[in-house]
């Protein structure tokens, strides 16, 4: 795998791990079971550090607040959380037009290009 394509995918699962880390996990998996070659580039995004445990948690908690008996996140957390959303949207999908972008330069089949049309398949 060349640098170029090692570091989109690392920023893919960068993106992953700090968006939808379950979804990171499942891809992680699949990879394991049906990429073993390149598993071994990305397993250290298995597992998340401490300091991102306590930072969910803290989100957690700070959307669960309320004011008044009414929660927090009624007075402008709704247009924040979909200002959010159409964010992620624009940034997965500049992902996956990089990784298109890449696979258009192939013309024969390859392990590679499988992992890489298995990668924009499931982010």
């Amino acid at each position: 795998m060349n640098k170029e394509i090692l570091n989109l995918v690392e920023r893919v699962f960068i993106f992953l791990k700090l968006e939808d880390f379950s979804k990171l996990k499942n891809i992680l998996s699949m990879i394991e079971k049906e990429f073993p070659n390149y598993y071994k580039f990305f397993e250290n995004f298995k597992d998340k550090s401490m300091g991102e445990k306590a930072s969910d948690i803290l989100s957690n908690v700070f959307d669960s607040l309320t004011l008044g008996g009414s929660p927090l996140a009624l007075l402008g957390k709704k247009a924040e959380k979909e200002e959010k959303e159409k964010e992620l949207i624009s940034q997965k999908g500049l992902l996956k037009d990089e990784i298109r972008k890449i696979l258009k330069n192939y013309s024969e089949s390859s392990e590679e290009k499988s992992f890489l049309e298995f990668l924009l398949g499931k982010i």
